[in-house]
């Protein structure tokens, strides 16, 4: 596989250097050209660009401009705010004169809607936009943080900052479930289920978010909306464009711990309290303080070793754009390199992307494409998580060395682990490999005897293979022979001999596995549009099917003769092992739409899909998911001219629908067996292995559900000066997928399938608001935010009964934690003997809530949080300032507070943080 994606590359590098020489080679003019208006008044500071290229200039204050060295087969894109863009090519003409009209807007923007696109003055739908450019204008490597805080109603959190990892949770208008599984479906050039994390941003067109009923087009998958991403296609002209970008990376926040003269402080001082036996004499503090003895005395900060203050990543993507007799190609290249946090370098994430699309049209009425999209990774990491260093980290006390001032790595904290070591690969490494392949067909026929109707069709295939292998070792750490310390005068250590101990495995382990996903698809759909005078519809039609089927199979050895040969082969017999398994998925579907307007003033839109999931027995296998969308363009209507004229435009949306989920394993409704480990059977005592039944059927399990309603309007004002957006919600979740925890405790030890029992709802608001001017000819100012609040509750899930009613989780939201409540510290002996309080607890203690009221301090007085680890506000604020040819953009984003657990283990005495 690997060496295909090579193949590709070399090809495509033909195709630059081909590309190249010919662009040397072809004629060159000057062009100079003058713009107007309508009026034939010259236009000052207009953008004049050669299209695909960083060169172009802007018009003077008599509306000239000139371009020098210019291909005579150039494009020209000629832009101006409040303009229509014009396009043209040049032909080897040398003096050009152009018009531009009036754009009363953006609104005439096509926005990407599920199969197909709108105009955005024409949507329906609670649908959030994000173009190419400014994705590109973030400079990330990553797709999902590069659109966090630009899409209102996307909230976006990343759980890690290692590479490779950190991917960002994406949620839509918040939690709707119970589980983990809130993400989007993702839809990559209309093929769902692809990986917007691995896609370069640079290939990017335009991004979508189906937020409300519109995404019901989806159907089974669209519960958590949708996410479509367009990427880019071939254009007119040819071109060449090269983007190199290096970004520098520091830890946001660290855990804040003692140093080694606050510690031993802090602890004689609590341990003086307590009348006990003193650890750290004062002689200590300050040999501490002064650092003057750093092998008994040393001054170790952890987080500082464990990670480094400034790491970088850099992204290359070289790309070619064009077309040779109607035909259209666009074709990329990427490689993405980032690097992470930790002192000891070690991990590392490594993509390549190469990216080739064709459109190729046979006839006047037959147009054909084949795209292909190939991605590589390479990630090597430490066997230890991070989240697991970084608490071990925390919890090591400063007075304890890393490092010997020798160099060598110091002694472990416990059970062997010294968490800066553990960064690196003395412990061992965790290499994944990545390689996909998705190609796709498509054809489309547009009969020149029947005008507006499209026939369409499109196959898929996509193969992810994924190799993995875990090497774990012993590792060394070395510790002090105090005894034969060589001494100075004052009986401080200047020279030791330091004793070597292999830590942690006794022998080498290697664990390889094999992962391959494949996925098929077609789709043949129809469309077609027609206008009567004041009356407009478009009817759309589909049928899709999707079958992927999915390999596993890894191997493990031990007692390695050697780690130096890490080799399935080379480990011992004993303790070996192997497993494998497959599974099986397919759905099919049948999909449409209607779309209907009256003088572009009352728009109708309904949606229908009818699903059918293998997961399913055969009696609710298919589900149907129906939405009716509406929409009120009053600013058209001749009263909102007249008395409301202020508002330029002003549209009224509403939307009421049903999508669906089909999550889970699949075949949940039949009994299900499982392999055991061997056991002895008959006179000889044969090893065999057992089967036994692991699942309890569910005949009846079907179809998560969710209804949706939305309510929202998009207004301009003050000839698009301003804009305002807004939208409510309300989301409820139904027969989603639970286990009967009131009928069966889990104390029992016995479990029932899970069923279609829980309920959950969810409601919110977006606003979406801009300030948009042009302060001069050549000087724009435009400056946007968003704001979106959201809160779900759980209604039912059938929790079992609790000792006191303020436990239930029902009627709280999702994820709520169980927590004792503080409301102060003890002052003194009397502060604690007047209010409740655990056994022992002395002045300066935490004063914990009576709950109850019982005058006790137990699990009782435990409070669920209406926090959760989501937050229920997300904001984003861009200013970008535009002079002539040159930008200058700000983006701030935030969220609302909340819950996060501390690090484990991280409580109790002499912790550190």
């Amino acid at each position: 596989m690997k060496e295909v994606i090579l193949n590709l590359a070399k090809g495509m590098m033909f195709l630059l250097l081909w590309a190249f020489s010919v662009c040397l080679l072809a004629q060159t003019v000057t062009v100079k050209g003058t713009v107007t208006d309508v009026k034939r008044e010259p236009l000052i500071g207009v953008s004049v660009k050669i299209q695909g290229t960083a060169a172009g200039t802007v018009t003077d204050s008599e509306g000239n401009f000139t371009l020098s060295s210019v291909s005579s087969d150039a494009v020209l894109e000629i832009s101006y705010i409040g303009m229509k863009t014009q396009i043209i090519r040049i032909n080897g003409q040398a003096n050009i004169e152009i018009v531009l009209e009036e754009d009363i807007e953006t609104l005439a923007e096509v926005i990407a809607v599920g199969y197909g696109t709108q105009r955005k003055e024409n949507l329906v739908g609670a649908v959030s936009a994000i173009s190419g450019e400014e994705i590109q204008a973030v400079h990330s490597g990553d797709v999902t943080n590069a659109i966090s805080g630009r899409l209102p109603g996307a909230i976006v959190m990343q759980p890690s900052g290692e590479p490779g990892r950190n991917e960002a949770k994406i949620m839509v208008r918040g939690r709707t479930t119970l589980g983990d599984n809130t993400g989007p479906l993702i839809v990559i050039d209309g093929i769902p289920d692809r990986s917007l994390y691995e896609i370069d941003p640079n290939d990017i067109e335009s991004i979508s978010l189906l937020k409300d009923a519109s995404a019901a087009i989806y159907g089974s998958q669209a519960a958590n909306g949708v996410v479509l991403v367009t990427t880019k296609s071939g254009s007119e002209g040819n071109w060449m464009s090269y983007t190199f970008y290096q970004g520098f990376k520091t830890p946001t926040i660290l855990p804040k711990a003692a140093n080694s003269a606050e510690y031993s402080q802090y602890i004689s001082d609590y341990q003086d309290y307590e009348g006990l036996a003193r650890l750290y004499s004062d002689k200590d503090i300050e040999l501490y303080k002064s650092g003057i003895d750093p092998w008994e005395h040393p001054q170790t900060d952890w987080m500082s070793d464990l990670v480094r203050k400034w790491t970088n990543e850099s992204n290359h993507h070289l790309s070619l754009s064009g077309s040779h007799n109607k035909m259209r190609y666009y074709a990329s290249l990427g490689y993405r390199n980032d690097q992470a946090m930790y002192a000891q370098e070690s991990t590392h994430y490594k993509q390549y992307n190469l990216r080739l699309k064709l459109d190729i049209p046979i006839t006047d009425w037959l147009e054909t494409s084949v795209s292909y999209g190939g991605f590589m990774t390479n990630r090597k990491y430490p066997t230890t998580p991070t989240y697991q260093l970084v608490g071990w980290a925390s919890m090591v006390i400063p007075t304890q060395p890393s490092f010997w001032p020798t160099g060598e790595p110091g002694p472990d904290f416990e059970g062997g682990v010294n968490p800066v070591v553990n960064t690196s690969f003395e412990a061992g490494y965790d290499q994944q490999d990545n390689y996909k392949n998705e190609v796709t067909f498509r054809g489309t026929v547009k009969p020149e005897q029947i005008k507006g109707f499209s026939l369409n069709a499109f196959y898929t295939l996509d193969i992810n293979n994924q190799n993995r292998k875990l090497f774990k070792k012993p590792w060394t750490l070395y510790y002090a022979d105090w005894d034969n310390a060589e001494r100075n005068s004052e009986g401080y250590v200047t020279k030791m001999e330091l004793i070597p101990r292999k830590r942690g495995l006794d022998n080498p382990e290697l664990t390889e596995a094999n992962f391959r996903h494949i996925k098929k698809m077609y789709n043949i759909s129809a469309s077609y549009e027609k206008d009567f005078g004041d009356h407009a519809f478009s009817v759309f039609g589909a049928f899709e099917e999707i079958k992927t089927e999915t390999h596993n199979f890894d191997a493990y050895r031990k007692y390695f003769i050697s780690d130096l040969v890490q080799t399935l082969d080379a480990g011992g017999e004993k303790d070996k092992s192997n497993s494998g398994w497959m599974g099986i998925y397919a759905r099919q579907s049948w999909i449409g739409r209607l779309n209907y307007n009256f003088r572009e003033k009352y728009l109708f839109e309904f949606i229908f899909r009818r699903d059918g999931s293998l997961k399913f027995p055969p009696n609710s296998r298919w589900g149907n998911f129906p939405a009716l969308l509406f929409a009120w363009r009053a600013s058209e209507e001749n009263f909102w001219k007249d008395h409301l004229s202020v508002i330029d435009y002003f549209k009224f949306r509403t939307s009421y629908g049903q999508m669906g989920m089909d999550p889970g394993d699949p075949f949940q409704y039949i009994n299900k067996y499982s392999l055991g480990t061997g056991m002895t059977f008959g006179e000889n005592k044969d090893v065999v292995t057992k089967i036994y039944q692991s699942v309890i059927a569910n005949p009846n399990i079907t179809w998560e559900k969710q209804t949706t309603f939305n309510v929202g309007f998009d207004s301009q004002i003050l000839n698009q000066m301003f804009h305002l957006n807004t939208e409510f919600f309300y989301n409820k979740r139904s027969d989603i997928l639970a286990a009967r925890n009131a009928s069966i405790p889990s104390y029992t030890g016995l479990a029932l399938p899970l069923e279609n029992i829980a309920i959950v709802d969810n409601r919110g608001f977006e606003i979406d608001a801009g300030f948009h001017k042009k302060i001069t000819p050549v000087l724009g100012l435009d400056i946007t935010g968003n704001f979106s609040w959201n809160k779900n509750t759980v209604v039912f899930m059938d929790e079992p009964e609790v000792a006191v009613p303020w436990q239930r989780a029902t009627g709280l939201p999702y994820g709520s934690h169980l927590v004792y409540k503080a409301i102060g510290i003890f002052k003194d002996q009397a502060h604690v003997d007047s209010y409740p309080h655990w056994s022992g607890a002395k002045p300066g203690d935490v004063i914990f809530e009576d709950v109850s009221g019982d005058k006790v301090i137990n699990a009782d007085d435990r409070i669920l949080l209406d926090k959760t680890d989501a937050p229920r506000i997300f904001y984003g604020l861009m200013i970008d300032l535009t002079y002539k040819n040159w930008s200058l953009s700000l983006q701030g984003q935030g969220q609302g507070s909340y819950y996060k657990s501390p690090i484990e283990g991280n409580r109790g005495i002499g912790m550190n943080v």
